[in-house]
């Protein structure tokens, strides 16, 4: 380069220093001696500093002291006088000036070239060494650079006037660990090239101007909280982490074109585009909300889960993708009026869950919005629970497998609409759907659905039920609708819960290969059923875990022409009609008929009729039971063909307004012909009921009960022993308050090893005698109850139950679903569980095994030890609210109760801490058999008194009335209570066994 053309830009390298010397020399009024210009040599090394400011090929570097600060703004877009300026407060620049490109050395503000040429100056590096400024003024003209600050230790960085960068070559990058940037009264600031704000963990970048325009410049963020605003177009995302919350708002779309990972909450809103958040590796831990006005919303989080808040399109779909979804806020698809909406599109790509049940959110298939699952790399999801107001309309487009559970919900319908393509649904566990309106899963196109278990709560009467199953299927709930259910296979009703029809609607059951209903209820309602058996199979009622029940209300009719069979244990009721043709109904040993309807809110007790048009056949040991109310309402069977009624058990319960009086007549049991006689009257052909005798007549065309004898019902309760030594039960029938030792009398029932116990197993209030057998210490035993009252003792009247139990426990008895008859109970003192057991109904004089019902495994308390000695098992009745009994144990006097209704536990395992006392809250110490029982006259509550029977001394103690203690029985004896004070005591050959050695001392 020509030196004319040096020279014309700036001096030549030494001229400024000649001229300081010269200067220097002329004003002095000194001697130029050698301490002088010694002197002046010192003052020029302390002027010559390292720059803080400078030029490095077309880079202007920028050092700030600590403490300075500085504003970046433009007033030009010219040479160092009219282009950027960076303006120090309170302090001046050093550095060397080159004209015309970078000025400002000893002042207060540096002015720098921000013309086009990109050769002239690039880029401005401002670096902070600590407690710095950085603002970003006004820019008359475009700043034609890019920029970076880097702060050590930094202070702020502010925007407070519009700041506008000039094209895509001008990038910005803020490295401040722990700063804010911040924007204040006319901040905007408006990006060209990609753009990147490190702020570490601890700084927030709030850049909230409703003027800001980043021109979807890729914008990479870390930082603390981060608000982020484009009142002009789009924003989009790069690689970013924010350790805090994003708040990010746009006219146009918002994207991220690189991962983003929040960890905090994520809200997004786009008032003019849609909101695209999908990229490989993005990450939102906390809740994302998302506002379109009419765009799409997709969340999409592959490799982690999805928490959704608010999500709000104006029709536009939202697409959500995660490995889990849940939901805090609701999804809303619909316009400004409700009228149409956007879709949802849902996927979980690693066999997750999808939980979006929100009462609030909005997608009204009835307007257009459908949901839809489909595949993101894997067709098998854990698990689905959708709700939404309106319409639900779903659709699989992608043939997923369901493993756990499906939940469909709406205010309105429920339908699977698969006319678009879709596939059939495929469901390996539960699927629940609830719906305020119509239930269609019985589209043509639906014929492979396969669900496994289908519960169903449908409100609407006048909306249908439609379901239809390639396979065999569990179907249960509650149906206002009509109903229909169509399967391949197997149909079994409840199972798990109650299926009731609670309207008069009509239902059509149709099976290929059979129909069961299994240990539930069946309320069929009022409307008309029909049940059809492809292969001309009988509907089976079966319990093997519980009570099967199939019922008809009144007015209503099951037309069931292949017959109904009724296994042990199971019930066939009603008040209306089963119209079962030629094929009849079989009552196997152990099932009960008889009307009475248990799904009607209130049913009026006269005269409730249960008609059967068909045969009645009862196998041995079948169940007939009716209910006496008054003098002159009693429920009737009434058969229309022959009731074959060999060796059937009759059972009556008589309610508690019925006052008995001699020769009150009944029919209860009314057909074209009756054929044989009960099996389980005494030889005068009567029954005894709570010390109520009829005498019973069967005559060709009907059952009738008369009363004959009127005895007086033990109101209170008495005790009594059990001598395991001698397998020998004693009852003494005297009041405890005048109390007779020698009244009692004996019962000898079991083998020696087993474990006695009583309870009033045929619920006629006379107590029952019950062993439970170990086979061993480590095999589950069996339960032996005898089904004759105590007072009229048949030893071969009775039942057994299937094995259960460890070979470890001790039994107990007690009313677990409130019906008046005792269930039977073990307690595993290893677990500290009361396993409570639920039983059929029991007919007097019944022989053979019955099933068993509910079974619940209820952990209370702790294991009773050296350290914690408690004295488990003990049985009451002490809450006046509570349907079933309660369980608990003793505890060094007091008496801990489990404070819940076991009746409203589900089977299986519960764990109970909740407990009170009864009253005495001491009574007794630790070592003593926890009782209870009605010692005194009954209260209105009829809740039991504590009582205690202490071993070591044979003696009773009883809490109320005048706190007696009696002397009864031997050491080694167990103490029992029960009704049967003032029992007549039978007349028994007098033996040597019990009776001689009673009270004998051993020794």
């Amino acid at each position: 380069m020509p030196l004319s053309l040096l020279a014309s830009r700036a001096a030549g390298p030494l001229s400024s220093l000649k001229k300081f010397f010269a200067d220097a020399a002329r004003k002095s009024e000194c001697p130029l001696d050698r301490f002088s210009a010694a002197a002046e040599v010192e003052g020029l090394g302390d002027r010559i500093v390292p720059a803080n400011f400078s030029l490095n090929g077309t880079t202007l570097n920028v050092l700030l002291l600590p403490d300075e600060s500085v504003t970046v703004s433009t007033i030009g877009n010219g040479a160092s006088d009219n282009g950027g300026v960076l303006t120090l407060d309170g302090t001046t620049w050093s550095g060397s000036n080159t004209m015309d490109v970078v000025v400002g050395d000893g002042q207060v503000i540096l002015g720098f070239d921000n013309s086009n040429d990109d050769m002239i100056i690039s880029k401005v590096n401002i670096v902070g060494q600590g407690n710095n400024s950085v603002t970003l003024g006004e820019t008359v003209a475009n700043f034609d650079e890019s920029l970076t600050v880097t702060l050590t230790d930094g202070k702020s960085i502010t925007n407070p006037e519009a700041f506008a960068f000039d094209d895509g070559n001008d990038t910005l990058k803020v490295t401040a660990t722990g700063v804010d940037v911040t924007q204040s009264g006319n901040g905007k600031l408006t990006l060209s090239g990609a753009t990147t704000f490190d702020l570490g963990t601890t700084g927030d970048l709030i850049l909230d101007s409703e003027n800001n325009d980043t021109n979807a410049v890729d914008l990479s963020v870390i930082a603390a909280n981060v608000e982020l605003v484009d009142g002009d177009g789009s924003l989009a995302l790069v690689e970013s982490t924010i350790s805090g919350n994003l708040d990010a708002k746009a006219v146009g779309s918002i994207t991220d074109n690189g991962d983003v990972v929040v960890a905090g909450t994520t809200t997004v809103e786009s008032t003019g585009g849609s909101i695209t958040l999908d990229a490989a590796e993005t990450k939102l831990v906390g809740a994302v909300n998302a506002k379109t006005d009419g765009g799409s919303v997709q969340l999409d989080t592959v490799t982690s889960d999805l928490i959704v808040g608010d999500v709000t399109t104006k029709t536009g779909n939202v697409i959500l993708i995660g490995k889990n979804i849940s939901q805090t806020g609701a999804i809303d698809t619909s316009n400004d009026d409700d009228t149409v909406f956007g879709d949802l599109y849902l996927s979980t790509p690693t066999v997750g869950n999808i939980i979006l049940n929100n009462a609030e959110n909005f997608v009204d298939g009835a307007k257009g919005g459908e949901v839809f699952i489909f595949s993101t790399g894997s067709t098998i999801f854990n698990s689905l629970d959708v709700f939404t107001k309106g319409d639900l309309d779903f659709q699989d487009n992608s043939g997923i497998q369901i493993l756990t559970e499906l939940s469909l919900g709406a205010e309105g319908g429920v339908a699977n609409d698969n006319d678009n393509n879709g596939t059939a649904l495929t469901v390996f566990g539960l699927t629940s759907i609830t719906s305020g309106g119509e239930v269609d899963l019985f589209n043509n196109d639906n014929a492979d659905n396969d669900f496994n278990e289908l519960k169903v709560v449908q409100t609407d009467p006048d909306s249908p039920v439609a379901i239809k199953d390639k396979s065999s299927l569990v179907f249960w709930g509650s149906i206002a609708g009509e109903l229909q259910v169509d399967v391949g296979n197997f149909l079994t009703l409840g199972g798990v819960f109650d299926l009731v029809l609670t309207e008069d609607k009509d239902a059509l059951f149709d099976a290929d290969l059979g129909i069961e209903i299994l240990d539930f209820g069946v309320g069929l309602g009022a409307g008309e059923s029909g049940f059809v058996v492809g292969n001309g199979a009988p509907v089976k009622v079966t319990s093997v875990d519980g009570t099967g029940i199939l019922s008809v209300s009144e007015g209503g009719t099951a037309e069931i022409m292949d017959g109904i069979v009724v296994g042990s244990g199971s019930e066939l009721k009603g008040d209306g009609t089963f119209d079962v043709g030629t094929s009849g109904v079989m009552i196997e040993e152990g099932g009960v008929v008889g009307a009475g309807d248990p799904y009607a809110e209130s049913m009026s007790p006269e005269n409730i009729q249960l008609d059967i048009l068909g045969d009645l056949t009862f196998s041995p040991g079948g169940i007939i039971r009716d209910k006496i109310f008054t003098s002159d309402d009693v429920d009737l069977v009434n058969v229309s063909g022959t009731a074959t009624i060999t060796d059937t058990n009759l059972i009556l319960f008589l309610d508690e307004a019925f006052a008995p009086q001699i020769g009150d007549s009944f029919v209860l049991l009314t057909a074209d012909s009756v054929v044989g006689n009960f099996g389980n009257l005494n030889e005068d052909n009567q029954l005894i009921v709570d010390g109520v005798t009829f005498d019973i007549v069967i005559d060709a065309t009907s059952v009738t009960a008369t009363v004959s004898d009127v005895a007086p019902t033990a109101m209170i309760d008495g005790i009594g022993l059990y001598r395991p030594s001698a397998a020998e039960f004693v009852f003494n029938t005297s009041d405890v308050f005048n109390f007779v030792p020698d009244q009692f009398f004996t019962v000898g029932f079991g083998l020696v090893g087993d474990q006695g116990f009583i309870g009033d197993f045929t619920g006629d209030g006379i107590v029952n005698v019950a062993v439970y057998r170990d086979v061993s210490d480590t095999e589950p035993g069996f339960f032996i109850i005898n089904t004759s009252p105590i007072n009229a003792f048949d030893p071969a009247a009775f039942i057994t139950t299937p094995f259960i139990g460890n070979g470890d426990e001790v039994p107990f008895a007690g009313d677990w679903d409130g019906d008046g008859d005792a269930d039977l109970g073990l307690y595993r003192n290893a677990d500290a569980t009361y396993v409570t057991i639920n039983l059929p109904e029991i007919a007097v004089g019944q022989t053979g095994e019955v099933a068993l019902g509910t079974v619940r495994n209820i952990v209370f308390g702790n294991p009773s030890s050296v350290e914690n000695p408690t004295d488990p098992p003990a049985v009451g009745r002490f809450l006046v609210n509570s349907v079933a009994d309660q369980i608990g144990f003793g505890a060094q006097g007091t008496l801990d109760m489990a404070n819940v209704d076991i009746a409203t536990l589900p089977a299986g395992n519960s764990s109970i801490t909740e407990f009170f006392n009864p009253d005495p809250f001491v009574f007794g110490t630790t070592g003593d058999q926890q009782l209870a029982g009605v010692f005194t006259e009954v209260s209105a509550d009829g809740l039991d008194q504590r009582a205690i029977y202490r071993g070591e001394t044979a003696t009773f103690s009883i809490s109320s009335g005048s706190q007696p203690n009696i002397v009864f029985g031997l050491v080694g004896d167990q103490g029992l209570t029960g009704n049967f004070v003032g029992l007549p005591l039978p007349v028994v050959p007098v033996t040597e066994s019990l009776v001689d050695s009673f009270f004998e001392e051993e020794g």
